[in-house]
């Protein structure tokens, strides 16, 4: 995924030109006093952005089912 890195001033005046850039799929970095504060990704890139993030924290074995299961099951076993 490509990403540009840009301040907020900078992308206030070039809005049109960042916007383009989003529209051929980067990823866009607002970074305010040298730290980020946003990002703009691209229609369809969220989900991908997700699943890099959780990438090594869930397990190869889990079975989303069972995880839903489980979670009904505790929420309702609360409730009564």
């Amino acid at each position: 995924m490509l990403n540009t890195i840009a301040t907020r001033e900078k992308i206030q005046e070039h809005i049109s030109e960042y916007l383009d850039m989003m529209e051929n799929g980067q990823e866009i970095i607002m970074t305010k006093d040298g730290k980020e504060i946003g990002r703009f990704l691209p229609r369809g890139k969220v989900v991908s952005l997700a699943a890099e993030r959780l990438a090594g924290i869930l397990s190869d074995k889990w079975d989303a089912d069972k995880v839903r299961e489980e979670a009904l099951r505790r929420k309702y076993e609360l409730a009564d």
